[in-house]
């Protein structure tokens, strides 16, 4: 038979010291056991997560500092063609600090349409129904609306329907 050790003890002594100890305690061995081998799980789940994350963003912001250095060989380089060679450098469409002031001296006054208020017309439903019967609140504008429009509605508080049949027993 082949001798496995664990921790420098022989493999056959943790089985015999393990079903030396009663039921209860072999049972609290397990569950320390399992508990032992799940935290390590995460653990090792958490390091390997922010190491990948750790590796992500060191290479994002190597990805940045590349393209920074890139861009400022390139206008380098642009500028010094433009110099060299005489040519005008073409302006681009967009605004460029210098244009700024310009456009402040002279403003461009837009003409704007009127705004024309939105008028709210409804139909009053007769003073009596406006209060629940049920729980006995004021209804909404919204509510008096909804029972003149479609003629149903329901009380925000409780939450109880009205229709116009309610409104006719009022009336009667």
């Amino acid at each position: 038979m082949v001798d496995i050790n664990v921790f420098g003890i022989a493999w056959q002594e943790i089985v015999n010291w393990f079903l030396a100890q009663p039921i209860f305690a072999q049972v609290l061995v397990l569950i320390g056991v399992f508990a032992v081998l799940v935290l390590a799980v995460i653990l090792v789940y958490y390091i390997l997560k922010g190491v990948g994350y750790l590796v992500y963003y060191l290479l994002k912001g190597v990805y940045y500092l590349l393209k920074g250095i890139g861009l400022l060989f390139y206008k380098l380089f642009e500028g010094l063609y433009y110099a060299i060679s005489g040519k005008p450098k073409p302006q681009s469409n967009t605004e460029t600090p210098q244009q700024a002031p310009q456009q402040q001296q002279a403003p461009q006054v837009k003409e704007e349409e009127p705004i024309v208020p939105i008028q709210k017309s409804s139909q009053l439903v007769r003073p009596e129904v406006t209060f629940c019967s049920e729980c006995g609140s004021r209804f909404t504008d919204t509510m008096l609306h909804s029972l003149t429009e479609t003629g149903v509605a329901y009380c925000i508080h409780c939450g109880s329907k009205k229709t116009q049949e309610y409104q006719m027993s009022i009336e009667s």
